[in-house]
């Protein structure tokens, strides 16, 4: 069967209005040679299927009930879920066989596939609802469209310090007065939390911009033999 490629706009128009009002962790880009899929029995009118890449869990369920249902209940598409590293899907754009058609990653992540090239041009003008979505531009790149915010926050156990409450990132450095073990995010999940550390380190809110990277990682190095796990 000749394959009946589908518009993965069409994809992108559908997400446009649940990512209004939020601060952009995570983007939706299309792979650079991927195609969307039609055949027999995969679920969507007239056989049509558009493949995304999420990362699964809670957070994939997420997306399927907010994103992927309405949008195949609106255009009989299916929409099949890929859960894949980095590296192989990379390594299958290189090849020109890759298995999706959209990627849902991290911006750290999409910086990787913008280097290799490894993602189609978005055009605009076929999203029709990203000026109705409200996006901000620095959300929106040639390859890729904000989707997702979230905020970090400092958790720490209330019975852990005798009544002593952290309540700055000076605190969590502190391993003095607050002592035990710390958590901090991996780099390798998402962007390092340069901002916590150099907020550490005495630099003021409104003057962490640009940021001075050499600073943040020798004042994350510092707290590096506390910290137990990179979640």
């Amino acid at each position: 069967m000749k394959d009946a490629r589908i518009d993965r706009r069409l994809f992108l128009r559908g997400i446009g209005g649940v990512t209004a009002g939020v601060a952009a962790a995570t983007a939706l880009s299309a792979c650079g040679t991927g195609t969307s899929r039609s055949g027999a029995g995969s679920g969507g009118k007239g056989g049509k299927t558009v493949v995304v890449r999420d990362s699964g869990g809670s957070y994939g369920a997420a997306l399927q009930k907010a994103i992927y249902t309405p949008f195949t209940q609106e255009t009989g598409i299916s929409v099949k879920v890929l859960n894949l590293d980095d590296a192989p899907l990379l390594a299958q754009i290189k090849q020109g066989r890759p298995q999706c058609d959209l990627i849902n990653n991290s911006m750290m992540s999409h910086t990787k596939y913008v280097a290799q090239d490894a993602l189609e041009a978005l055009d605009r003008d076929r999203i029709k609802s990203l000026e109705s979505a409200k996006i901000p531009d620095n959300q929106i790149t040639d390859h890729a469209i904000g989707s997702s915010f979230y905020g970090a926050c400092m958790a720490y156990r209330t019975d852990a310090f005798g009544g002593k409450k952290p309540e700055s990132w000076a605190d969590f450095w502190d391993t003095r007065a607050f002592q035990g073990e710390r958590s901090m995010c991996n780099p390798d999940g998402d962007l390092p939390e340069l901002e916590f550390a150099l907020l550490a380190d005495g630099v003021p809110m409104d003057k962490l911009y640009p940021l001075d990277v050499d600073r943040a990682f020798k004042v994350l190095t510092r707290l590096r033999s506390d910290i137990k796990k990179f979640w």
